[in-house]
């Protein structure tokens, strides 16, 4: 019996270990590399607290090797993004300007019963108010409702109404482009082309841009960030 408890202890603290290595993101959002290392690290931490006849280090041995794999795999997913997207996948628009994509919808596997439970999760019952909602990597859909049915700011009791710039999309993310956030805003890489020439500043010098459809557009360089 002492011998259980003490080879549980010493798993519970190598899997919290382990979790805290693997980041924050590991115990909410998960990505399917992550949910799949979650779901094997519980099956093998499972039969050494139950197995006294294996020895503790042959249980120990496969949990070291997933975590090292899930680090050495976020790295190149960090560092190459074609790699992200095979692993990760990529956001996938439902709804945009308003409109259902059923195709996307389709390739997703989202009935309209799915999107319609998940935007009453946002405390959104009506599909009119919806501008644009986004099927992220993770499974959840985020949601960006048209300007009247945004939750009210100090912007909105101001005698001068801002005006409606749509949502902002990330177009680079670390000096690395989203094919995926030019479509959704109807761009291409002509106009990307000219923001950065216009800027002054190449690609991989980008820390974060972002653009509207109206033409809003914003831009962090690396050197900003790092000061």
């Amino acid at each position: 019996m002492a011998i259980s408890i003490i080879r549980t202890v010493i798993l519970y603290f190598l899997l919290m270990t382990a979790m805290r290595v693997m980041g924050k993101r590991q115990l909410g959002e998960l990505q399917p590399s992550e949910l799949v290392v979650t779901l094997l690290l519980s099956d093998l931490a499972a039969v050494p607290m139950q197995e006294n006849t294996l020895p503790l280090f042959n249980g120990v041995l496969p949990i070291l090797v997933l975590v090292a794999l899930e680090i050495m795999l976020s790295c190149l997913m960090l560092k190459f993004a074609p790699f992200s997207r095979l692993i990760s996948g990529s956001p996938i628009p439902v709804i945009k300007d308003g409109k259902v994509d059923e195709q996307a919808m389709r390739r997703l596997r989202l009935t309209v019963d799915d999107l319609i439970e998940s935007l009453r999760q946002q405390n959104i019952f009506d599909l009119r108010q919806v501008q644009y909602a986004i099927a992220e990597t993770n499974g959840k859909i985020s949601v960006y409702c048209y300007p009247q049915y945004q939750p009210a700011t100090i912007g909105d009791v101001t005698p001068k109404k801002p005006p409606d710039n749509g949502m902002p999309v990330v177009i680079i993310s670390d000096g690395r482009r989203s094919d995926w956030g030019l479509a959704l805003c109807d761009l291409n890489d002509q106009w990307l082309t000219r923001q950065l020439k216009r800027r002054g500043c190449q690609q991989e010098d980008v820390f974060l841009l972002t653009a509207t459809k109206s033409g809003d557009v914003f831009l962090l360089t690396k050197k900003e960030v790092h000061g």
